[in-house]
């Protein structure tokens, strides 16, 4: 007897050729705005921010420009899904390009052997490991790219760089192919059962909404004219000073702190950044609540530390190693939260049972009816998503083994890779913070748990060119790929055409990244120190080998057990406003600190509107939010593309 069950089931829209290919065709001039603007000025870097403010400004453009297609061409006009299919792909290849990927991948090619000076000694250090095919050591292809006055476009050029640009772009994509397998498996878990808040997706879905409900909005406008209007007084003024300027990044209050120890509280900026405050008010209170409350409990630890003499420790209270064992407990908790869940999907992946047809047959199927209706939602079947993830992580395995790393510190290496990936993620999902800086990094922990002396030279070479995209993970492509899950999800589009249009936007993006740097790279000259750094931090290791850092293991043990207690807190207790990614998030004294305050004004704003007028309130003050990130974007966005075009130097609404 077979059992009927009715489904209800949306119907989902298909990703449209036009959208690919529209989304394809305007990566290249995404990538070149952020490169160039990276290379010739060093400011207002898109990168650095949650929301990418170039993929915004493009939004709003093509949004701007379908308004005449559906008055003279309504056949041809775009539709929401086809806005955010280009919204992510644009997302994902501009985090490709960022601060913490690209733009020290392309120097790292060629530093280690152009920088090389008898003084460093990096040739008797480290050439012998520095494998040819990740490399350049060309010198006569390289001269022009350091000194500018030339192009890319010559054969010499070119041919230098083919090899190091091929072998690249195959390991990064792989490298983000396994983020997208391991987000296919936490899809459900964290978007359907957890309903996490994805504060950054907010804006693109109601920009792309069919009614067009925000810009009939007045609040909106209100937002927008109040961001738009600081930002154009701002930018007035840096060209003609006589007129008004709008202090909104002049205060700091460190300043009055002089006597011991409340000086330790140190630099503490009072910054209003309108798109801070409009994001932060798309976060949940309590994950608002914390992002600032810790930035305090910091500063109270820097103040504490100074009275009892804990200062002189290094790095006394900003331990790396301490962070890095919050963001690897976070995932563990993560993942520990869904257990049922991930073994659920261990058992649709490996067990198999059998269902008998009519005439006794019987047929192996991997799950029963039920799991395969839920399964059908899914980007990727979990088998092949599994399958695609082992094939990835085996290719990361091989290419490692193939650059002289040993085969146990892959191991190693790649799931501490992961698990800061997928806590990443979660805090972005969770959270949202306006921005986010990692320093914690997989290499550190490696070398704090086994000391540089115990690692082979070819293992701590591959991993410093891995440093090059774990700086500080500020624009990680992992996030960007589960929040374009999020968007299917939210608008009916097909997650798996979507997952087709992400690689695409992957490789492309890497190919155009190496593209738009070496092109202004070949015109300007290159001058960055992103490439260098890892050769240096390579030198340290090899000249003075160390052994295991007791003191940074007990740091990354305590920061594992805080973050912990403080996540068991919350589910003993739900109502305890201390979320340990605030905790994590606000460590990072020069971002947070920028942001502080940006995000304690819309946290009391937010708390106000909702104890005053409940969530009727709260909805009608929505639109004014995102009109700050709006207005913010578009008009300091705007400053920075006048800044590009006639090589001036403008008003830069963050820095």
């Amino acid at each position: 007897m077979v059992e009927k069950a009715e489904v209800h089931q949306t119907t989902t829209v298909n990703v449209t050729f036009r959208a690919v290919l529209l989304g394809l065709l305007l990566i290249p001039v995404n990538t070149y705005f952020i490169m160039a603007n990276h290379l010739r000025f060093w400011s207002t870097l898109p990168t650095t921010m949650a929301l990418i403010y170039n993929v915004v400004i493009t939004l709003t453009v093509l949004i701007t420009f379908n308004l005449l297609l559906k008055r003279l061409l309504p056949r041809f006009a775009l539709k929401q899904q086809e806005f955010l299919t280009i919204f992510v792909m644009l997302s994902i290849s501009s985090a490709i390009s960022g601060h913490d990927m690209m733009q020290t991948v392309v120097p790292t090619v060629p530093d280690g052997f152009w920088f090389a000076t008898p003084e460093n000694e990096w040739k008797a250090l480290f050439w012998r490991y520095l494998p040819s095919w990740l490399t350049i050591n060309n010198f006569s292809g390289l001269e022009d790219f350091y000194a500018g006055e030339s192009t890319f476009y010559t054969e010499t050029h070119v041919r230098a760089w083919l090899r190091s640009i091929f072998w690249w772009t195959l390991f990064l994509t792989v490298l983000i192919w396994v983020m997208i397998c391991l987000n296919v498996l936490v899809r459900r878990q964290w978007i359907e059962h957890e309903r996490l808040a994805y504060p950054i997706v907010q804006l693109p879905l109601e920009m792309t909404r069919p009614d067009g409900r925000l810009f009939r909005s007045k609040m909106m406008w209100i937002g927008f004219a109040i961001a738009g209007g600081i930002n154009l007084i701002n930018g007035f003024h840096f060209f003609f000073p006589a007129l008004p300027e709008l202090p909104v990044r002049h205060a700091e209050i460190g300043q009055y702190f002089t006597q011991k120890p409340y000086n330790a509280i140190g630099w503490t900026p009072v910054y209003i950044r309108s798109f801070a405050v409009g994001l932060a008010f798309l976060t949940p209170l309590e994950m608002s609540f914390s992002l600032w409350f810790f930035y305090w409990f910091w500063k109270g630890e820097r103040v504490l530390g100074s009275a009892l003499g804990l200062a002189a420790l290094p790095d006394f209270p900003y331990d790396w190693s301490q962070v890095m064992g919050g963001y690897l407990a976070l995932a563990c908790f993560a993942l520990y939260g869904g257990r049922r869940y991930f073994f659920s999907i261990c058992q649709n992946i490996f067990s198999f049972q059998r269902r008998h047809n009519g005439n006794g047959a019987g047929t192996e199927i991997g799950v029963d009816n039920a799991h395969r209706l839920s399964e059908a939602k899914e980007p990727i079947p979990y088998r092949w998503a599994f399958i695609g993830l082992i094939c990835g992580l085996i290719f990361l395995l091989a290419f490692s083994y193939k650059g002289g790393m040993a085969l146990w510190t892959v191991g190693i290496y790649f799931l501490i890779y992961y698990l800061l990936g997928l806590s990443i993620t979660r805090v972005r999902a969770e959270v949202g913070p306006p921005m986010n800086r990692v320093r914690s990094t997989p290499h550190e922990f490696i070398i704090n748990l086994f000391g540089a002396r115990r690692l082979s030279p070819g293992s701590l070479t591959m991993m410093r060119f891995y440093f090059t995209f774990n700086r500080g993970s500020r624009a990680h492509p992992m996030p960007h790929t589960l929040e374009g899950l999020k968007i299917a999800e939210e608008s009916n589009m097909n997650s798996g055409g979507l997952i087709v249009a992400m690689m695409l936007a992957i490789v492309v993006g890497i190919l155009a990244a190496f593209w738009a740097y070496l092109v202004v790279g070949y015109e300007i000259g290159v001058v960055s120190g992103l490439g260098t750094g890892g050769y240096n931090l390579l030198q340290s290791w090899l000249y003075h080998p160390t052994d295991t850092d007791i003191p940074g293991i007990v740091f990354t043990g305590f920061g594992f057990l805080f973050t912990g207690a403080l996540w068991w807190l919350r589910t003993r207790f739900p109502l305890l406003p201390f979320h340990p990614a605030g905790y994590l998030l606000s460590v990072e004294r020069w971002t947070m600190g920028r942001l502080w305050f940006s995000i304690f004004i819309a946290w009391a704003i937010k708390t106000i509107l909702l104890k005053a007028g409940g969530i009727r309130l709260y909805r009608k003050a929505f639109p004014l939010f995102l009109g700050l990130i709006l207005g913010e974007f578009i008009v300091g966005g705007t400053w920075v593309i006048i800044r590009l075009l006639w090589d001036i130097e403008v008003y830069s609404f963050y820095r």
